[in-house]
């Protein structure tokens, strides 16, 4: 460990930077977990539906997060270096530039989603029927309702460029609360209601004669609970003073908005590579399952526990990206070195950390979304595979993160697209044709991740080798 921590004061610091990031995206990554906890609640088959629904739409709408995550990712880093120069009028130049570039992006993609939302579900895989008109309906909300994550995502970048991390986890957290209390109440209407669901809260939804959504009712709560704490967030940085500038600057051009675009294009080429790798590997998880809800919802289920410890290690990544940017931006090369080895040490030891309990009680933690036995089974089947990419995969992510701070963009672009795009997606296609059981489909899927972080780690080695010569 003395190896890695050779400044105590500084481990402090990006320990108690990084904390707040790591737990504003584990609340992030709770607006999946509890709408997925909320609509399994629906009861048996149903509930099994509702996973396999957003299941089945997580991809698409997690892909369009990941295209607004480039540019976002790009502010953030063009706002520490700024920050770090004490730059403060260029601060609010970019912050208010990149705003409006995230608004026009955001009508790009909002609205051909909208309009072509039955396409989309149908080419996931949504079965004629119930299954693809509740998909259709559920991305036409999320899609239309982009802009919300959107905005909300850059907001709260904002304010983790400029060191204010505790403002970043105050309104994820607010709106994972909003998220869950407005779920309970559009989900389930006037009922019936799970057994959790408190007397009081029982006769408020029955007070005001709201219809039973569903899993549509998970959609509105999740856009609705983003748009008010965007809102907040909002105001915030109005009141600080770092979101005010002239209305011209909101136009998105210039030398900024090019910057955005470049970081953003090779950022996202990395995300989306494992978006769309990701979406290859649902699909045919969902051929190889053969559509049966139980199946596909019990590897839904490990996928979103899964989930939760990647937006975790992006935290670290978030962190380490924020850190090694502003200490570049103030000509500080061997701190950002530093900084980025304490951000893979603390990732690291939190995935072990977590993926501990998740290997003994998978079982136990599957069945509070659904006790459907089959479900169950098959979710802690896909956690019990995956346990040791769990702990792989947070180093591949902050090293990838703090890549982009370092403009060395197309080097993560060109791993993942070869090792995910180039190797396990046609693994994944032929031997789901072939007619591979589910399981072998998730052993495919770990045993790629951990190659994945190998080959991140022998890169991050190489340039440092180069740097020191050079």
């Amino acid at each position: 460990m003395a190896l890695f921590i050779k400044d105590s004061r500084l481990a402090r610091h990006v320990l108690f930077f990084g904390l707040p990031l790591v737990l504003g995206l584990a609340c992030h990554a709770l607006f999946n977990l509890v709408d997925t906890l909320l609509v399994g609640q629906l009861g048996g088959l149903e509930g099994a539906q509702a996973i396999s629904v957003t299941g089945l739409c997580d991809p698409i709408t997690t892909f369009q997060t990941i295209l607004f995550n480039g540019p976002i990712a790009g502010a953030g880093v063009l706002l520490a270096g700024r920050h770090g120069k004490d730059d403060q009028e260029g601060v609010r130049r970019v912050a208010m530039r990149a705003a409006g570039f995230v608004i026009a992006l955001s009508l790009l993609m909002g609205i051909p989603g909208f309009i072509w939302a039955d396409g989309i579900a149908a080419a996931m895989g949504a079965q004629p029927g119930w299954q693809l008109e509740q998909c259709t309906a559920y991305l036409q909300i999320m899609l239309g309702g982009g802009i919300t994550a959107g905005m909300f995502l850059y907001l709260t970048t904002v304010e983790r460029s400029l060191g204010r991390t505790g403002v970043f986890l105050v309104f994820f957290m607010l709106s994972n609360l909003l998220n869950a209390g407005i779920g309970l109440f559009l989900i389930y209407g006037e009922g019936p209601y799970p057994g959790f669901l408190p007397g009081f809260v029982r006769s408020v939804c029955q007070g005001l004669h709201l219809p039973r959504l569903g899993v549509l009712g998970s959609a509105w709560s999740t856009v609705g609970a983003r748009a008010i704490a965007g809102v907040m967030v909002l105001g915030f940085g109005l009141w600080r003073g770092h979101l005010r500038g002239k209305l011209a600057w909101l136009w998105p051009r210039g030398k900024t908005v090019i910057e955005l675009m470049r970081i953003g294009l090779w950022n996202n080429g990395q995300v989306a590579a494992r978006g769309i790798a990701g979406g290859i590997m649902i699909r045919s998880l969902q051929e190889a399952g053969g559509g049966n809800p139980n199946v596909v919802g019990g590897i839904f289920v490990g996928l979103k526990i899964e989930l939760l410890l990647i937006l975790l290690s992006f935290g670290w990544g978030a962190a380490a990206q924020t850190l090694v940017a502003t200490s570049l931006g103030a000509g500080k090369p061997d701190r950002a070195n530093h900084e980025e080895r304490l951000a893979v040490v603390f990732a690291t030891l939190l995935g072990i950390a977590l993926t501990v309990p998740l290997f003994v009680f998978a079982g136990d933690i599957a069945a509070v979304f659904n006790p459907q036995p089959e479900l169950v089974g098959w979710a802690e089947t896909y956690v019990r595979i995956m346990a040791i990419a769990f702990v792989f995969v947070p180093v591949n992510i902050v090293i990838s993160q703090a890549m982009v701070s370092r403009n060395r963009l197309k080097t993560p672009v060109l791993i993942d697209s070869i090792v995910l795009l180039g190797i396990m997606s046609p693994v994944m296609i032929i031997s789901a044709i072939a007619g591979a059981s589910v399981r072998s489909l998730v052993i495919v899927n770990a045993v790629v991740n951990i190659a994945l972080t190998l080959i991140y780690l022998a890169v991050r080695i190489r340039i440092s080798r180069l740097e020191a010569r050079s």
